[in-house]
């Protein structure tokens, strides 16, 4: 019982490190490249809605798209970790219904946010491989001569963070399953105790 109390310790704290990092990377989502787009409304202006390569325009929207959604379902993240923090999962013995609501809701949650990351992600990825980089890059220099830097990696990232999430959702079911038996073992040496006393 003494291991399965310190994981699940320690696995509190990295589950809310991971939560936290959900938001963090829809704050940098727009990075690099996907940065650039707008940047001095070279490559698009969003004021008047002009985009100098086909594509950009599209790109930029849903990339921002992207940011504003992951930022509200990564603080959500937070939050039902730290719901697991008040229910006391990380550190109660035994179990009870209110543990069981919580670690579910994560267990739902982590599973959600992750699909929904890797299914943004590839929306992303399939509207850069739309655009000509070469003319854009092109387009950009023309303005300001050697600033142009070509980063895609929040949307690597992205899956990166996508598998964290599944490992904070297997974590949870490990941990809930681990605690199942145990408690269920305890009950056992208890039931066989009394037995053997009224005996």
């Amino acid at each position: 019982m003494k291991i399965q109390m310190r994981f699940q310790k320690i696995f509190m704290l990295v589950a809310l490190i991971i939560a936290a990092l959900s938001a963090v990377y829809a704050l940098l989502f727009c990075s690099g490249t996907l940065f650039q787009i707008h940047q001095n409304a070279i490559l698009y202006n969003t004021k008047s809605g002009e985009e100098t390569v086909a594509g950009i325009k599209d790109l930029y929207e849903a990339s921002q798209g992207v940011s504003d959604t992951l930022l509200i379902m990564g603080i959500v993240m937070i939050l039902v970790v730290a719901l697991n923090y008040i229910t006391g999962t990380g550190k109660r013995r035994k179990y009870y219904v209110t543990n069981y609501v919580s670690i579910g809701i994560a267990i739902a949650y982590s599973l959600t946010l992750a699909i929904v990351i890797i299914a943004l992600v590839v929306n992303c990825q399939s509207l850069v491989d739309k655009i000509d980089w070469v003319a854009a890059k092109d387009e950009f220099e023309s303005m300001i001569p050697g600033e142009w830097k070509y980063t895609t990696w929040t949307l690597p990232t992205g899956y990166a963070m996508a598998v964290l999430l599944l490992l904070v959702c297997g974590g949870f079911v490990a941990n809930l399953v681990w605690k199942i038996k145990l408690m269920q073992g305890e009950k056992k040496l208890l039931e066989s105790g009394l037995v053997r006393e009224v005996a």
